[in-house]
């Protein structure tokens, strides 16, 4: 009894720490492409500093024992979308686009895993779930049509529709891992998907990126290393203490207050508006996500992964 009650208090302590993890990165993003960065020098450096982490979790679990060179290709092609095309969509969306507005168009990639979920088969149909997408999908209309109270324009939707790229790759991804999952262990395939899709950044990089970095002032650095270090690495670790001490529904019920409290930090730390349409849209993409979630019991279905930015995001992103 006593042991349970310790695994359950601390999972809730890890659940709280990767909301206050994964909360925070999506000003940071902000912060730092304002700052000069390109998308792909803010992914290249999260990761970077990362690295050794991940590469330490990988040697823990002892590898990928037994990896067939299809699963190798699937890790290939899922961490391109999840983890690189995530990363360079967020990022690059994220220099037009209020940073509370990108957290609540990522808060879509649950409702957008199941409704692939459903058009592959690998969940069961039930109108609840339907309705539930249906509505966090008008969400995140509502939030990038009006939810910056702007005038909507071509140039204006640009940024927006960069930052639905990442919960729409990351659907992808979670797709393309559920097979493997059964085979190995979890915290190998994140580390191995994120040291993969992070050495697909560097094709993006070119010669300007030693100044840009080199530009960037210590508040910018030390902004970089707490989304390496944090958001990126921190929080998968406290992701997944949290699923052992917790249901996994319940676990997942911590990250509907991420992009609520992201909307927060960028109003107060970036002067970014906060309108009745974004909140109004805000409501909608995670009450529809919620609602579709309550669905009926999974049939052979990805694993509830809620990652609102994917530790790279962590199988669940920053």
């Amino acid at each position: 009894m006593g042991s349970t009650r310790t695994t359950s208090r601390s999972g809730q302590l890890a659940a709280l720490a990767t909301v206050a993890l994964w909360c925070s990165s999506f000003a940071l993003i902000k912060h730092l492409v304002d700052a000069g960065l390109g998308a792909q020098d803010v992914a290249v450096g999260r990761f970077v500093v990362a690295w050794p982490g991940f590469i330490y979790l990988l040697w823990r679990a002892g590898g990928l024992p037994g990896l067939t060179r299809g699963e190798a290709l699937r890790i290939l092609v899922a961490s391109a979308g999840g983890v690189t095309a995530y990363h360079l969509a967020l990022n690059e969306g994220e220099r037009t686009t209020a940073s509370g507005v990108a957290a609540l168009i990522v808060a879509l990639a649950p409702a957008a895993t199941l409704a692939l979920a459903l058009a592959v088969g690998l969940e069961r149909f039930a109108p609840r779930r339907v309705a539930g997408i249906a509505l966090a999908f008008a969400g995140v209309v509502v939030v990038v049509l009006l939810g910056s109270g702007a005038d909507v324009s071509l140039h204006g939707l640009r940024g927006p529709l960069l930052v639905l790229v990442a919960p729409l790759t990351f659907a992808v991804y979670n797709i393309l891992y559920k097979p493997l999952l059964g085979r190995y262990d979890l915290p190998a395939l994140t580390a191995a998907g994120g040291l993969v899709g992070s050495l697909l950044f560097l094709p993006f990089e070119n010669a300007g990126a030693v100044d840009r970095f080199g530009a960037l002032g210590a508040g910018s650095w030390i902004a970089l290393a707490v989304l390496g270090l944090g958001a990126t690495l921190g929080g998968y670790v406290t992701w997944s203490i949290a699923l052992r001490g917790l249901e996994p529904s319940r676990a997942m019920s911590y990250l509907y207050c991420v992009p609520p409290l992201a909307v927060a930090i960028g109003a107060v730390f970036l002067d970014e508006p906060v309108t009745l349409w974004l909140l109004l849209g805000g409501v909608l993409v995670i009450g529809g996500v919620a609602v579709a979630q309550r669905g009926p019991a999974r049939k052979a279905g990805i694993p509830p992964k809620a990652c609102i930015e994917g530790a790279d995001g962590q199988r669940c992103r920053t």
